[in-house]
């Protein structure tokens, strides 16, 4: 009889136990595919905010090539003059005539409006996950940008107004690169949109 309710208890005591060590293995293991669940949606985060932003400057540095093409063929100047018709229907034909090579890179602006916007979407994802860095990566790039459109406004606006060599603005708006060698400028923003990917990469390692 003594016997038996020994055994009775050490059932009961033993099944304690057991029940003890399968919740906190279950609940160790349910912790452990949540750290698993959360790194893993972190990471596809992370990459996806990467992919977006290096291929953005990449469409921005495509956009700079498309605006800096000294080559301009007469369909694509009267696109522009349609284009800037229907922002400023008030605008002349003589108008329109008389600046329609300006009104093409007007035109080509839009490319470099349109990536800035899409680019600028990603950094606020990119500042929040990884912090200021990368937004001080960009300024380089942006300070190219601006130096092309202020020496796009220099060149198509009164002569007088010019405080650049015509020579020097030159080399800034077209390209002057060969199928073996960047010019200057293009080189430069290459350089800067490499820096930019070479930091992405480390983050998704």
């Amino acid at each position: 009889m003594e016997i038996t309710l020994i055994n009775k208890v050490w059932y009961l005591v033993t099944k304690d136990v057991l029940t003890a060590i399968f919740t906190i293995a279950g609940l160790a293991i349910a912790g452990l595919g949540l750290a698993t669940w959360k790194k893993q949606i972190k990471g596809l985060k992370e990459f996806e905010a990467a992919h977006n932003l290096h291929f953005a400057m990449l469409k921005l540095r495509e956009a700079i090539k498309h605006v800096r093409n000294p080559v301009i063929w007469s369909s694509e100047s009267q696109r522009a003059v349609k284009f800037i018709k229907e922002k400023n229907p008030e605008k002349s034909d003589d108008d329109l005539k008389k600046n329609e090579h300006a009104y093409v890179y007007e035109m080509r602006w839009q490319k470099i409006t349109d990536a800035y916007t899409e680019a600028e979407s990603y950094l606020l994802t990119a500042e929040a996950l990884w912090g200021h860095e990368i937004m001080d990566l960009t300024k380089p790039l942006n300070k190219k940008v601006r130096e092309l459109n202020i020496n796009l406004n220099q060149n198509f606006g009164p002569a007088e107004m010019r405080t650049k060599d015509l020579m020097a603005i030159h080399d800034v708006i077209y390209d002057k690169s060969s199928e073996t060698e960047q010019d200057v400028f293009s080189a430069e923003v290459s350089k800067y949109i490499d820096a930019i990917a070479d930091y992405l990469r480390k983050k998704i390692k």
